[in-house]
């Protein structure tokens, strides 16, 4: 089977991560690789994986830059999903997965033992894009830009990381606005407009869509999703996760004593 039917997960376990997979496998000549830091979250959260052919695991840091290098090596693109929809004070975790797949891409490229460099396609946020945020309520930006601060600035460092790579490194910034655990009903590319919420499976076959598309419409640009048959539905937890949030931007030092695992989660 063919490299670029290959795609790598970083962060797989979540739930952008999950719904790639199972939008990937709906694929037959689709192969997996899921980078993950549990092997048995993953195997748990999804069964279908179990003694799968065409799904193979990688368990450990993203630090582990030999173990991510074979994750990497020439698939078709990179999804890096690894985030938090805490808000976690000084957030990292989009910055240093950038950080670390460029470190293992640019050694491979230096040893020339990569045979084409995969798309970067990087999850990010409407809410910090001036075009896809501009029909906010300016009280509703106000308290989003605020309850995820410091996952923002995480993810505008790891922008910042990949777009100062473009002379050799391709990323598209995938930026959608509410996302909800839900269905698939299906979705459409935009650079213009967002919509909101989207599914966690609509906003995945939009990235693979991004991530398969040739011609450069989406490199290196900003991109959001929208629905073509209909709106998911309101994301449970939303209230109490922007309330946490708030409290995570404006106290910090109160981040050990709050509750984790905020964001969209499925009905009990």
């Amino acid at each position: 089977m063919s490299t670029h039917e290959t795609y790598a997960i970083l962060g797989s376990t979540g739930n952008c991560g999950t719904a790639l997979i199972e939008n990937l496998l709906k694929r037959p000549k689709s192969r997996i690789h899921a980078y993950c830091r549990n092997r048995n979250k993953l195997l748990r959260l999804l069964p279908e994986t179990i003694g799968n052919g065409r799904v193979e695991i990688f368990e450990g840091s993203i630090q582990d830059h030999e173990l991510l290098a074979s994750c990497i090596r020439d698939v078709r693109a990179v999804f890096l999903v690894i985030s938090t929809n805490d808000n976690i004070p000084n957030c990292r975790l989009a910055r240093d997965a950038a950080d670390a797949v460029i470190q293992v891409l640019s050694g491979m490229q230096d040893a020339a033992i990569i045979k084409r460099m995969p798309k970067i396609i990087l999850l990010s946020s409407a809410t910090i894009d001036e075009n896809f945020s501009r029909n906010l309520n300016s009280l509703l930006q106000f308290l989003l830009l605020r309850s995820a601060s410091h996952v923002y600035q995480d993810l505008i460092e790891a922008e910042t990381l990949l777009r100062a790579q473009k002379d050799w490194l391709t990323s598209v910034f995938i930026k959608p606005g509410a996302l909800s655990i839900d269905v698939q009903r299906g979705h459409a590319l935009s650079l213009v407009d967002e919509e909101s919420p989207v599914s966690y499976l609509d906003l995945a076959a939009a990235m693979i869509e991004a991530a398969d598309e040739d011609q450069g419409c989406y490199d290196m640009k900003n991109v959001s999703v929208i629905n073509t048959n209909g709106k998911a539905k309101f994301p449970l937890g939303t209230p109490v996760c922007l309330a946490v949030g708030l409290l995570r931007h404006y106290f910090p030092f109160l981040h050990p004593y709050l509750p984790m695992n905020m964001g969209p989660h499925w009905p009990s």
